[in-house]
């Protein structure tokens, strides 16, 4: 597979890391955020980078009280969110998202992720089909919007609420991008 992007969290982050709510640091190949600020929404770190069709592949860590991690898919500031896929201590989530403002669960199965272990994604595009194997386990879901070309992603989740750091965090590490073999 030719890799498209490998990102070494080693020593801060790249200008293409343009956007994020929370606090995120980036040190010793790992990307780690929480919840800060007055806006009560969960971390999210956002990067330029345009896919179709393509394999997106880290770990994620859940520490403290933290409930959630995912991968958010993005078009144009005026299209929105894409696609999501929730990796949570109790289930796993495929959204798509055909218009801005509106949402439609794919998928959604009873999956227990254990907080303070590194977990493995993989997430395939291929056409109107995203593939997801968290751990070893495979799900996948179909809908037209996820053809599209994606010009950003995030990472991000739930960290475990407005205490911040203290309540917990969510941490990337291993994050790779490649073409579809």
């Amino acid at each position: 597979m030719k890799t498209l992007l490998e990102e070494s969290f080693a020593d801060g982050l790249s200008k293409d890391w343009y956007w994020g709510l929370g606090t995120w640091t980036a040190k010793d190949g790992i990307l780690r955020g929480f919840e800060s600020g007055l806006r009560r929404h969960g971390p999210v770190k956002v990067r330029k980078f345009p896919l179709k069709d393509g394999v997106v592949e880290c770990e994620f860590r859940l520490e403290g009280k933290a409930q959630f991690a995912g991968i958010i898919f993005n078009g144009s500031q005026d299209r929105g969110h894409i696609v999501h896929l929730v990796m949570s201590i109790r289930e796993l989530r495929i959204l798509a998202h055909p218009k801005k403002g509106e949402s439609a669960e794919l998928l959604k199965q009873p999956n227990a992720l254990a907080a303070g272990v590194w977990h493995q994604v993989k997430v395939v595009f291929k056409g109107e089909t995203i593939t997801a194997t968290i751990d070893g386990k495979t799900i996948s879901a179909s809908h037209p919007c996820i053809a599209e070309e994606k010009l950003t992603f995030g990472l991000g989740g739930e960290s475990g609420g407005p205490e911040g750091e203290k309540a917990g965090a969510l941490e990337f590490r291993g994050l790779k991008i490649s073409l579809v073999p």
